[in-house]
């Protein structure tokens, strides 16, 4: 459902397993999968951090470093929230937005680019 409600808002989300066969992607091991999550994020139009643990602080680094600043942390407890709540679409995209200005306003969250929730994937 958590899925669903972010595919709602942007329409071209790439997951590991939507890149590969079927079969090639039982024969990835752990670290290859690791590492293809992380050439994957590091490289994309944009991010969103989906558990800020330390593979997603080394992708935003990163992605810092390379002046990709479209990446976002997510807050996943308003996202399934909202998304429970039968958001999807625009509605979505603005209570994100709004739970985002929040977030970072009471210095829980990072900046968010303006053009962010508004950019076409």
């Amino acid at each position: 459902m958590e899925l669903e409600g972010l595919t709602s808002v942007y329409t071209n989300v790439v997951t590991k397993s939507s890149l590969l066969s079927g079969e090639d992607f039982k024969n990835m091991h752990g670290n290859t999968k690791a590492a293809l999550d992380y050439y994957v994020s590091i490289n994309s139009d944009a991010y969103v951090a989906t558990y800020f643990g330390n593979m997603d602080k080394m992708v935003a680094a990163m992605r810092a470093y390379k002046g990709l600043y479209k990446t976002l942390f997510l807050n996943r407890k308003d996202f399934a929230d909202f998304t429970s709540q039968g958001l999807k679409g625009k509605e979505l995209m603005e209570a994100l937005k709004k739970a985002h200005r929040e977030d970072f306003v009471m210095g829980r969250g990072s900046a968010l680019p303006d053009c962010f929730c508004d950019f076409k994937l």
